[in-house]
């Protein structure tokens, strides 16, 4: 199954969202399927023990000194993710993805203005608290700009800009040469993986309905120009394009919601990273950078695992240590 999370970049047109069609069986028919799902894997998840099925770095044989080191370049892989899209986003005078095109006025300028300013601060890992901050505040002036449904498409932005808050933007930053703003908030550090995951979900479980499940005219139209449905040639002929539609809504909503409730993420990632990425050769440079910051969450994902107050401390750790070698290599240079 192709994942197309975000049909509007490439339709043109006005399509609004039909709330109508939240009591309708074509709506309540996949929030069952997948409240379903959701709810025996994380039963299952914890019979277990809340153990992963996918063996994280440690149990494939990576010592715990090199998996502190690789967590603490996590902040670095997302802080460089999305700043590409900001940067991109920025200089073609849209917040965040093409579809939320600002105005072009001073106000809208000094939007785009600011999304190019946090890239440079995530890419050079510079005041990265104070652009994570930024970050924030201009998702909240989309949403005064666009309305909350178009914003709340993009709410994963408030999960990476509580994550880079907590975590500063680790080794290879200005931030830690300078010695200040580098350090993680240890209070926050149980918190920013988990928000940022929720966050991460729950924009793929809106995006299910506001380009899916509730506004089928618009998901019809993208089929009818890129003919995804791969369904009827492999022998479902009776798959029309509006069952394929439904049935991609409610794999979309069922990813959302498991990564949103925290069973089994290692799984969860690895089994949506294929059809997550097929359309990247169909659809281009555009599909591509738009998804950069959820690349860069995946990958995260995959090294975190299942959220563990070691993990958390290990990050920490690692950090100071890079810190403390640089340190180091700063006074044997100058002797």
């Amino acid at each position: 199954m192709l994942l197309v999370m975000h049909e509007r970049w490439f339709t043109e047109g006005h399509f609004p969202v039909h709330f109508g069609d939240a009591l309708t069986g074509r709506t309540l028919l996949p929030v069952a399927i997948a409240i379903a799902i959701t709810t025996v894997a994380t039963l299952l998840w914890r019979v277990r023990g809340r153990r992963a099925i996918v063996p994280g770095p440690l149990e494939i044989g990576m010592t715990w000194e090199n998996y502190q080191s690789l967590l603490s370049w996590m902040p670095l892989i997302i802080g460089v993710h999305t700043a590409v899209l900001l940067m991109v986003s920025g200089v073609e005078l849209q917040l965040f993805v093409p579809n939320l095109e600002l105005p072009w006025h001073f106000l809208g300028g000094a939007i785009a203005l600011a999304e190019i300013v946090i890239a440079l601060s995530f890419l050079y890992g510079a005041l990265t608290r104070l652009g994570a901050i930024l970050l924030a505040a201009i998702w909240l002036a989309g949403v005064i700009f666009f309305g909350p449904v178009l914003l709340l498409e993009h709410v994963l932005f408030l999960g990476i800009a509580f994550f880079l808050f907590a975590t500063g933007r680790g080794p290879l930053a200005i931030d830690m040469t300078m010695q200040r703003l580098h350090k993680p908030a240890e209070r926050l550090m149980p918190y920013a993986v988990p928000v940022l995951r929720i966050l991460t979900g729950t924009s793929i479980v809106v995006l299910s309905f506001t380009e899916k499940l509730w506004n089928v005219p618009m998901g019809l139209k993208f089929l009818a120009i890129h003919p995804f449905n791969f369904l009827p040639a492999l022998g479902f002929e009776q798959i029309t394009d509006l069952d394929f539609l439904i049935i991609a809504g409610t794999v979309e909503l069922t990813f959302g919601l498991l990564l949103a409730s925290g069973a089994f993420v290692r799984l969860t990632i690895l089994v949506l990273w294929v059809p997550f990425n097929l359309t990247i050769p169909f659809l281009g440079w555009r599909e591509l950078v738009g998804h950069l910051p959820i690349y860069g969450i995946m990958a995260l994902l995959l090294i975190w695992g299942e959220q563990k107050p070691a993990t958390d401390a290990a990050f920490v750790e690692g950090v100071e240590r890079k810190d403390n070698e640089r340190v180091v290599d700063q006074k044997a240079s100058s002797r």
